[in-house]
Formats: structure tokens, sequence, C-alpha cells
């Protein structure tokens, strides 16, 4: 049922009501509303909700709406690089179709470094994979067990690891770097999830 999903996405965005009738534009009491089922969003406003919560409206309905939780690691430093620890500090969801693409995993944002786009506390989705494409965030870990979250760029005597955040200046590895240090791409950023 829509309200029981507006419901668990709301919480699961960790909002109040009054926060998402905020974005919405509508009063607390039409999200509690919406909520209890005595009320039904628009298809307007259901868009709006389905893009806000960035699942798609026929999920938004409780169609298929069968989600796959994948677990939360250790957190990942958005700056210094930090040791990333494979505990699982809780869990997010994923869509069926987004499970079909590859093996996810979720890590938590630490500082500043990749803001405004991304901010600490917030969790990114990233696909594991090897390898990355120029531009695209990626985490990587540097050395032993140093994990970092950056825009990642090949060069042909290196790597760049680039902040968003532009007081951070890029960190170039050149290939003798790489060889004595050791550096492993642990997956491409596929998503992001603000809280707010």
């Amino acid at each position: 049922m829509i309200s029981n999903e507006i419901k668990r996405l709301r919480q699961s965005f960790g909002i109040s009501q009054t926060e998402l009738g905020k974005k919405m534009g509508v009063r607390q009491s039409t999200v509690a509303m919406w909520e209890i089922g005595k009320n039904s969003p628009g298809y307007d406003m259901l868009l709006r909700l389905a893009e806000f919560f960035g699942v798609s409206v026929s999920e938004l309905a409780g169609e298929g709406s069968e989600r796959c939780r994948i677990p939360v690691l250790g957190k990942v430093q958005a700056g210094i690089p930090r040791t990333a620890v494979e505990d699982i500090i809780g869990y997010e969801e994923i869509s069926p179709d987004m499970e079909n693409m590859g093996e996810f995993f979720a890590l938590r944002i630490r500082g500043d470094s990749m803001e405004p786009r991304m901010r600490e506390g917030d969790t990114v989705i990233v696909r594991r994979q090897s390898s990355v494409n120029n531009g695209d965030i990626a985490i990587v870990l540097v050395g032993n067990e140093e994990a970092t979250c950056k825009k990642f760029y090949h060069h042909a005597d290196g790597v760049s690891l680039v902040s968003i955040n532009p007081k951070y200046t890029p960190m170039f590895f050149s290939k003798k770097d790489i060889e004595e240090k050791g550096m492993e791409i642990l997956g491409k950023v596929f998503e992001l999830r603000a809280r707010f």
C-alpha cells in the first residue's frame, strides 16, 4: 500500500512527517493522512515523492516493491584515507533490478572532501568492481587497508584521486607509488543516500 511505503521510506530517510511535508509543500497533517491511509497523494505528488525517495512510482505504490538488503560496512573516509573495516554497522535496501546489476555494499561517508555533493553521515551505495572509468566516484584502498571515496582519474604515468571540495588538492600516485604502496579499487559509487 502507498501509505505503508511512504511511512517506511520516510523513516528510512530519518525525517519527520513535518520535514517531509515541507519538502513536498504540504502540511504535516497531510503526510499523516497519507501514512494512515485516510488520504492518498495525487499522481503529480506521487511523482515528486518517488523522485525525492529515489524509487519508481510503482514501487511507491507497493507494486513489486520487494527490496533487497545490503550491508553497510565500516565507515569510509572522504578526506584523509582511513582504514576500511568490513564490520556490518547497518543495512540499506536496493531494488531487485539493482541487485541484478552486480554485487553491492554500502559505506558511510566521513569528512568533508566530497562536499557539497556528499556530506558526513551520508551513505553511498557501491557496486563492487575492480576498475572504473575516468571521472567515476570510486572507493579505493590505498596501501594495505586504507579506503577513500574520490573521483578517479587514470593517467599515462599514474592515478589521481580528486575531491569535489576544492579546498583539497588532488592526490597523485605514480606507477612507482602504486607498486610500492599498493592500490585497489573496491567499487564504483552508484547511488547517494543523503540524510537531512
